[in-house]
């Protein structure tokens, strides 16, 4: 994958560098990264013990994008994002004397991906535009973790749990997002934009609670640069 990566980069710098044609634009972009996994449904009966809600994490790469029309461009992305959740838990633990402790941890799905989208994009305006894009994603997954909050108690320990093996390599899905574009100067702009991504494939090797599937949706603020 740093291969990939690495291949990938060299490519856009050549094409920035060596194309003089203004319809070609290359740029860098970060932001946070909401999102949960879909799919299943917890039992009732684990729900006093166990529940799962969104978290935040991060993302950050390249983009290319391409004008075809005046107000139409083709944009691609290569993006190192990370996709959590939330776990809260309860347990209780019984010394050897009989007396019984609750403690509440914690707990949270780790998946590092690299994430590339393929987009079309209109712009309402020519210049300072808002705009509107969507298209497919594919996700490589690098690697995925369970970590928790847990300090040792009884045996027990907050090491991270490596769980890349049990997971799918591929995540596919689609993308849609809303921006707004700031004009520096003929060359330099910066863009804002929320972004909805929904996954369409089952990233589990195993059923998971219900016997259902878990499949990837996020949330992203991006903040970016571009270079005409």
């Amino acid at each position: 994958m740093k291969k990939l990566l690495l291949s990938i980069t060299f490519l856009l710098i050549a094409t920035l560098n060596y194309s003089q044609n203004s319809k070609i634009k290359f740029g860098i972009q970060a932001g946070l990264n909401y999102s949960n996994f879909r799919g299943y449904d917890i039992p009732v009966q684990f729900e006093p013990v166990y529940s799962e809600s969104p978290a935040f994490a991060f993302l950050g790469g390249l983009n290319f994008e391409y004008q075809i029309k005046e107000k139409w461009s083709l944009k691609l992305e290569l993006n190192y994002e990370r996709k959590s959740q939330k776990g809260d838990n309860n347990i209780e633990i019984t010394d050897i004397d009989g007396f019984t402790k609750a403690y509440n941890f914690t707990s949270k799905k780790n998946y590092d991906y690299l994430v590339l989208p393929i987009m079309l994009k209109y712009n309402f305006t020519n210049k300072n535009s808002f705009y509107v894009n969507g298209g497919p994603f594919v996700g490589f997954l690098l690697k995925s973790n369970l970590t928790n909050d847990l300090q040792n108690i009884d045996g027990l320990n907050n090491d991270p749990v490596e769980t890349t093996n049990l997971n799918n390599k591929i995540d596919f899905g689609l993308s849609i997002g809303l921006g707004k574009t700031i004009e520096i100067n003929e060359k330099n702009a910066i863009f804002i934009e929320i972004r909805e991504n929904l996954g369409l494939t089952n990233t589990s090797k195993n059923k998971v609670w219900g016997n259902g599937e878990a499949k990837t949706n996020s949330l992203n603020l991006i903040i970016g640069y571009s270079l005409n």
